[in-house]
């Protein structure tokens, strides 16, 4: 009897658990732990929109400014959707940068340089009064992520004229014989062509070709070309040949137009001379 009992408890036990065990595996019973990652509140990282970024006027990037010494540069940066962006200007020499302006303050110690602001998008560098040492790479810097930079590259030429004779060759003074052909070429750099102007002893030469005087003024390979011709001198031509342009210094030649016995004399005088300096030479 006590046997029979025993077998039934066994029993009993085993069913209560396999009940157990089908219940754990279809409701789910003891899940397994699993490790969740911590939940953050920053947005992930996204590439801004270009509609929202600032640009510059035409979207360019580089420009070239070409002026004369002496003369004011105007460096423009016309900026486009800058909202609450900040405007610099940087000048680059090398691997060294300079800053110049940030916003509408100047950081440079030379009072030439100035910010200056054209309503409604223009931050101007003004360089006043500018020297060949002014040349350089500049650059508009906009403080946008990522920045945004424009380069203008500033040329600062020297205007310059010289004077040569009829066979091209550069002179001072020059020597000529009563009767004879005056021809004076004057070259100019950087330079209009309808500024320059001849002169004699402070007053201007005309073009008048019933006294023999012309003046004609062609277009070179380095810039204009003004010729200066007299057809027959005379010893009143003589004097100081200048040609001359606004913002260029004055080239100056002296002529001495000699009579026939003044030329012969001359001529020997230089020949002397010649011999003088040459024949030394030849000794050593």
């Amino acid at each position: 009897m006590t046997s029979v009992f025993t077998v039934r408890s066994s029993v009993s036990v085993v069913r209560v658990y396999v009940a157990t065990c089908w219940l754990v595996c279809v409701v789910g019973g003891f899940a397994p732990s699993i490790d969740i990652p911590d939940t953050t509140t920053e947005p992930p990282p996204t590439t801004p929109d270009p509609a929202t970024l600032p640009y510059f006027l035409h979207h360019l990037n580089s420009t070239n400014v070409t002026i004369s010494r002496g003369k004011t540069a105007t460096l423009d940066c016309q900026v486009f959707r800058l909202r609450d962006r900040t405007v610099s200007w940087v000048r680059r020499q090398g691997d060294t940068i300079h800053l110049l302006t940030v916003g509408s303050t100047t950081y440079h110690s030379n009072d030439r340089y100035q910010l200056e602001f054209v309503e409604p998008n223009n931050w101007q560098l003004v360089i006043h009064a500018a020297e060949e040492t002014d040349q350089g790479a500049y650059e508009c810097q906009v403080s946008s992520h990522p920045p945004k930079i424009r380069r203008v590259f500033l040329a600062v030429y020297v205007p310059r004229l010289e004077i040569f004779d009829g066979r091209g060759e550069a002179i001072l003074e020059k020597f000529y014989e009563v009767g004879s052909g005056i021809d004076l070429r004057c070259d100019a750099y950087h330079v209009p062509r309808d500024a320059i102007v001849w002169s004699r002893a402070g007053a201007k030469v005309y073009h008048t070709p019933d006294a023999g005087v012309s003046v004609e003024t062609s277009s070179g390979a380095s810039g204009p070309v003004s010729w200066l011709h007299i057809k027959a001198a005379a010893t009143s031509d003589s004097g100081n040949y200048s040609c001359s342009a606004q913002d260029a210094h004055t080239a100056t030649v002296r002529i001495q137009v000699l009579d026939g016995e003044s030329c012969t004399s001359y001529t020997r005088l230089k020949h002397v001379l010649y011999r003088l300096y040459t024949v030394p030479q030849q000794l050593l």
